[in-house]
């Protein structure tokens, strides 16, 4: 399959939209959401766990529906409606000053956030040629990882009594990435043609994938226990300023930005199993040990590691993916697999606060635990036997 020269452009519009689109949701979930719930709110940290809980089921329940429509109407136009829906849950919450709202709002934002992933990686799927899907999702993760990344760092120069001017710059850069949807034009990704997906075929739709699917699961469980504990985790336990976690967010960001693009190369030229076993047995292990570690520069050099491993599984994962979607009807597959994967990311909040209290050391064994299954569960797993069947 040749790759246009419109491909290019349309390609890269994509990236840059997500990457626009995970800054302000990064931004808002890694540093504002819990900085503004404890301070100007005044309210206890498990109100964030039950807003980001809500986020992501919300996130996770429309992933399966977007991808039915990106079928039908194609990516772009799907993130332009779920753009309008994240400038508008912005301005809702931005004006919140009771939990309630607060929950309801980033609730109401996962809505919008649901149509990233079905819209983007299904367009990369359309666009990208065959022997090069690792490479082609390491730019679609790179634009993502950089605009959650970003998104944090340069929200933390913003706060600490500037919440307001934080929640507007969130708001700017999701109308900037709605406005570029507008402008988004390939004949490639256009529905193909009309396919129905009656409800009684989700499940016979997901039978095929049964080994693999508690995999999607507690990957983004070990990610979603995380996010809301790390803020307090590097305020009142590692006693670090906003600027100490921004420089960790850039080396860490940055060094997994850097590396996606060469394990995506690596991933298609020899394939998927030794990439994301070692993946999961790398990040296992810096996780036990970032959760004993203090000095500054010993958690920044684990922080490196732990990207260096996210580096090798997130190409691998996706290609392994990739190659299990029918053609067909691709959107509907990511949907429905981003389902299953947004589950964990709805459950972790809860639990990750949760093992947060009973001891700050807690997420990181529990998550550390998980990873080091999943390595154990894909080396021994039959990968050429399995795609054979498919």
């Amino acid at each position: 399959m040749r790759v246009s020269r419109s491909d290019v452009p349309t390609q890269a519009l994509l990236t840059l939209v997500l990457g626009l689109a995970e800054f302000a949701r990064g931004a808002l979930v890694v540093a504002l959401l819990a900085d503004y719930v404890t301070g100007p709110l005044a309210a206890p940290l498990t109100v964030v766990g039950w807003a980001l809980a809500v986020h992501y089921l919300l996130d996770t329940l429309f992933r399966g529906p977007s991808g039915w429509v990106v079928d039908r109407v194609g990516p772009a136009r799907v993130l332009t409606l779920g753009l309008a829906f994240e400038v508008v849950a912005f301005v809702g919450l931005m004006n919140a000053h009771h939990v309630f709202w607060v929950v309801f709002w980033v609730g109401f934002l996962g809505i919008g956030t649901a149509t990233h992933w079905p819209a983007v990686v299904t367009g990369t799927n359309r666009l990208s040629r065959q022997g090069s899907r690792a490479s082609s999702m390491s730019l679609v993760f790179a634009a993502w990882l950089a605009g959650a990344g970003l998104g944090p760092m340069v929200i933390n120069f913003l706060m600490a009594g500037r919440d307001r001017l934080a929640f507007l710059v969130l708001v700017a850069v999701d109308v900037a990435a709605w406005l570029l949807t507008l402008i988004i034009r390939n004949e490639r990704l256009e529905p193909r043609h009309r396919v129905r997906h009656p409800l009684g075929q989700w499940g016979s739709t997901l039978w095929p994938f049964r080994y693999i699917l508690p995999g999607m699961f507690l990957q983004n469980l070990t990610l979603g226990l995380l996010l809301p504990i790390l803020e307090p985790y590097v305020n009142r336990v590692l006693k670090l300023s906003h600027l100490q976690f921004a420089e960790l967010l850039i080396f860490a960001g940055a060094l997994t930005v850097l590396l996606l693009w060469p394990m995506g190369r690596i991933t298609d030229r020899y394939g998927q199993r030794l990439p994301l076993i070692g993946g999961f047995f790398v990040a296992g292990a810096t996780l036990v040990l970032l959760a004993f570690t203090r000095p500054f520069y010993a958690v920044a050099l684990l922080a490196g590691i732990l990207g260096f491993s996210y580096a090798m599984i997130l190409p691998s994962w996706n290609a392994f993916l990739a190659r299990l979607v029918p053609r067909s009807i691709e959107g509907w597959h990511w949907g429905m697999f981003m389902t299953i994967e947004g589950l964990g990311m709805a459950v972790g909040p809860i639990v990750g606060t949760r093992l947060f209290e009973l001891a700050v050391w807690v997420p990181f064994v529990f998550s550390a635990a998980v990873l080091l299954m999943m390595g154990t569960f894909y080396w021994m797993f039959p990968f050429d036997a399995y795609w054979r069947v498919k």
